[in-house]
């Protein structure tokens, strides 16, 4: 039996044996994860989201670049990670029974969710309450007893885990839904067609009520993408019987730049009719802007890790300890926009002062996560 001294056997998604491994795939999660890494190093200072610290030099919004760059990761990096989840989640059923794969589910996604929550996200605020010389021990008592679900950014995990039971479920008691699977170029594209349709319109439909920013507990997702979501990682479990579908048949890199090109200028283009008070009208633009931008940057994004020469290499044990950087990366994000937030307000300041968070935060969660997984026991569940 090969020796494997980087325990890359032991990483969550996928977990198969080192000659299965699909290092494309691998490779597209990590520069997800760093993606998201980057996405919330931008907030404080003049991007649009939540996040556990905000900058007093910096207003939401106030950087145009940053809410732009937010906006648009927004569209489809969540949905491209639950794609890729349920391709590994349809991988991982392929060997499994239905109590083995629920049983590895609920300890590799349901433990560290629950750990996380109740350790590590108090660990952020606390960050931040001693930054804003305000108490602590009252409000961590407070945080802990009004608790109703999952905190963070393991609203992830909690959202995967609902999904990967709900699927292995149906994947054993009602086999029959295999059929729905696309079996040829044509049939994919109306299928595509009508399931986008379908999610525009009820993503337009829940954010009426529940607009983006708007969180639901317990499992903490904001609903407005939930819709975009279920259609990503049901695409993801139908991955390998569709894959030649999906790709971009020639130039992928020209065909993202297009993407990103026309998601942005559509951007600013939707916005228009905030001017007339047509606030129902830029709700529905929107729905079918993020779901078009999600289903194009997506493919092209996929196509190209598929086609690129490095992208299909294995990049050392970067895919290994990318899960340890998922979870561990707010409170290396927060903990350094609390040190570089000294002074300039302005749009180049943030942009300049999420440059270097995103950096350092990319490189120093990976590490944090290379120390978590040698941990006793850790490697087990990260």
């Amino acid at each position: 039996m090969s020796v494997d001294p980087e325990g890359e056997l032991a990483a969550l998604l996928p977990r198969l044996i080192r000659d299965s491994r699909v290092h494309f795939i691998d490779n597209l999660r990590s520069t997800l994860v760093a993606l998201v890494i980057f996405h919330h190093a931008c907030l404080p200072f003049g991007g649009f989201g939540m996040w556990p610290y905000v900058s007093p030099y910096h207003s939401p919004a106030s950087s145009r670049i940053l809410s732009v760059f937010v906006t648009v990761n927004q569209s489809y990096f969540m949905g491209l990670l639950f794609f890729l989840s349920g391709h590994w989640s349809s991988l991982a059923a392929d060997r499994k029974n239905w109590a083995a794969f629920c049983v590895d589910k609920l300890k590799r996604l349901g433990v560290p969710a629950v750990l996380y929550t109740l350790f590590l996200q108090p660990l952020v605020f606390i960050v931040v309450w001693w930054k804003q010389q305000a108490p602590i021990f009252s409000p961590l008592l407070a945080y802990w007893s009004n608790l109703r679900g999952v905190q963070g950014p393991v609203w992830y995990l909690a959202v995967l885990l609902l999904f990967d039971l709900i699927y292995i479920t149906i994947r054993t008691f009602l086999p029959l839904f295999s059929f729905l699977v696309p079996k040829s170029a044509a049939r994919y594209r109306a299928t595509a067609a009508v399931s986008i349709s379908a999610v525009i319109i009820c993503s337009y439909l829940i954010r009426t009520s529940h607009p983006g920013g708007v969180v639901t507990p317990p499992l903490n997702i904001q609903l407005a993408y939930v819709s975009q979501y279920v259609l990503a990682y049901t695409s993801g479990t139908c991955l390998s019987r569709i894959q030649q579908y999906l790709l971009v048949p020639s130039h992928p890199g020209r065909a993202l730049a297009l993407a990103y090109f026309f998601a942005i200028i559509s951007l600013f283009v939707i916005s228009f009719p905030l001017k007339f008070g047509m606030t129902w009208l830029v709700d529905a633009l929107s729905a079918v802007w993020n779901e078009v931008s999600f289903y194009f940057i997506g493919t092209a994004l996929y196509s190209c890790f598929h086609d690129w020469s490095y992208t299909t290499k294995r990049w050392g044990t970067t895919a290994r300890y990318s899960y340890g950087a998922y979870l561990l990366h707010a409170f290396v994000v927060v903990s350094l926009q609390i040190l570089i937030d000294v002074g300039g307000p302005g749009p180049v300041y943030g942009v300049i002062k999420a440059l270097v968070v995103g950096t350092l935060g990319v490189c120093i969660s990976w590490a944090a996560a290379w120390v978590l997984i040698r941990l006793p026991g850790v490697g087990k569940f990260v």
